[in-house]
């Protein structure tokens, strides 16, 4: 990554500069390089949360909606507050789209 400079995954999506394939074509160019000191996730601009959100299965352009438009903030199993920055969550899907749920939920399954 030597001639890459560092830039904003996320916000790139956000504004239509890059497509989803873009996007995972970028990544994968970033987690190649194994003489980078710098962490991934930092390169491409993610924070540890929305990294996180990716590393559980969420695809970028799922977590740049959560970054534009802001992120859930309840638990899809039980309803009850989640606190994104607080992790405790995991992000799945459910109902056919990018959910939150607790990692250790206090509804019954």
């Amino acid at each position: 990554m030597a001639d890459m400079e560092k830039f904003d995954l996320l916000d790139d999506l956000i504004r239509g500069r890059i497509s989803p394939t873009d996007a995972d074509d970028l990544c994968s160019l970033v987690l190649a390089d194994t003489s980078s000191t710098v962490p991934a996730y930092e390169f491409m601009g993610m924070s540890r949360k929305e990294w996180t959100a990716c590393a559980h299965g969420a695809e970028f352009s799922e977590v740049a909606k959560w970054r534009a438009n802001g992120w859930p903030n309840k638990c899809f199993k039980c309803d009850g507050l989640i606190v994104s920055d607080n992790y405790g969550w995991i992000a799945t899907h459910h109902d056919g789209e990018l959910q939150l749920k607790h990692v250790v939920c206090p509804k019954p399954t």
